[in-house]
């Protein structure tokens, strides 16, 4: 038998794929003007779109915005359709994130540049988050939207993408152009869009190396046959036995274990449901989620030694939390943390 590489394991990536969820979960109170982030239900009431839809009759019954668009965009009602993607971008490019960190602000700094966070949301809180982050160490996973966003922008000329509030091309000086949205139909489009096409190439890259998969509010709902289909098919091509899949949702957990069941028979059921970020790896193991999982759970050492995390601190706070571990990695001291404390 071909023995175990354990310094080779704790190289590998740390990936997470968020949902609408996850943004819920980080502004549960709404953004820094009270605007909330609303999930499929509900979701054009809760944006403020349902005006749309008033004098119109639909077949659906449901509140969902993906049965409603669907309904549109196989009907042809091309108007509606238009108006409510028009809507969409509108709510969207007007939220802020709150002022103090936020889960998302310590999602980004509890990662590093190995790691990557996919995320199928429009909203802009990722990135705004990213870019505070940013002040404190430029060691931060990698980004990727799945179905783009407001806040992305895309240089037509370079064929590059960066945050859309600068305007204009960082290389080139040409204008941005926000991506383009991917809305809830069942049969979306992942080839065409060079921006999408690019982004869901390194979500299979990302899946096929990752140590650690964490899917964060997201559910993979009916209109995301074809994503599913396409992130099974790459995590299912390598070895995945000694791999973890953390959930975090507050769902129903039977049914959060039916619904990734294929995922989690990959490996072996190292398959792990919480219901807040803070309980998962990363939230115990700052920037070591993955030499802790490997020195506790493979190599047997039980050392490792959780970090006590306060959810409500300060930037100040944060960035004084979390600088041991950058001197640590700066000086290179340890390829992942020193022995014994995962730290």
């Amino acid at each position: 038998m071909e023995q175990i590489d354990f310094e080779k394991l704790k190289e590998r990536p740390h990936l997470f794929i968020l949902g609408a969820g996850a943004t819920k979960a980080t502004i549960p109170f709404g953004d820094i003007n009270g605007l909330k982030s609303p999930v499929m239900e509900d979701f054009l009431a809760i944006t403020g779109l349902s005006y749309i839809l008033k004098d119109i009759t639909i077949r659906t019954a449901s509140n969902n915005i993906e049965d409603i668009y669907s309904e549109l965009y196989e009907t042809n009602q091309l108007e509606l359709k238009d108006e409510i993607e028009k809507g969409i971008i509108s709510y969207y490019s007007k939220m802020q994130i709150p002022a103090k960190p936020t889960l998302y602000d310590y999602l980004i700094l509890f990662l590093r540049s190995k790691d990557c966070i996919a995320t199928f949301n429009w909203d802009p809180l990722l990135l705004q988050a990213y870019n505070r982050v940013n002040q404190i160490t430029k060691d931060l996973p990698q980004l990727i939207f799945l179905h783009g966003s407001v806040a992305v922008g895309l240089c037509k000329t370079c064929m590059r993408y960066e945050p859309l509030q600068n305007v204009t091309c960082s290389k080139c000086g040409k204008p941005l152009v926000m991506s383009k949205l991917l809305y809830p139909v069942k049969n979306k489009d992942y080839q065409s869009d060079i921006f999408i096409r690019h982004s869901w190439s390194e979500l299979e890259d990302y899946l096929e190396r990752a140590e650690i998969l964490t899917i964060w509010g997201y559910s993979a709902p009916k209109s995301d046959v074809a994503a599913r289909e396409i992130m099974y098919k790459a995590f299912s091509k390598v070895f995945r036995r000694l791999d973890l899949i953390e959930i975090i949702d507050i769902a129903d957990k039977k049914s959060l274990s039916k619904n990734w069941e294929d995922f989690a028979e990959k490996t072996n059921y190292h398959f792990d449901i919480k219901e807040n970020l803070l309980d998962t790896y990363i939230g115990k193991y700052p920037r070591r989620s993955i030499d802790a999982y490997v020195k506790s759970q493979l190599e047997g050492n039980w050392n490792c030694i959780p970090w006590e995390i306060n959810p409500n601190m300060t930037f100040d706070e944060l960035a004084g939390f979390i600088m041991p571990l950058l001197k640590q990695e700066e000086t290179k001291s340890s390829a992942g943390a020193p022995s014994g404390s995962c730290r």
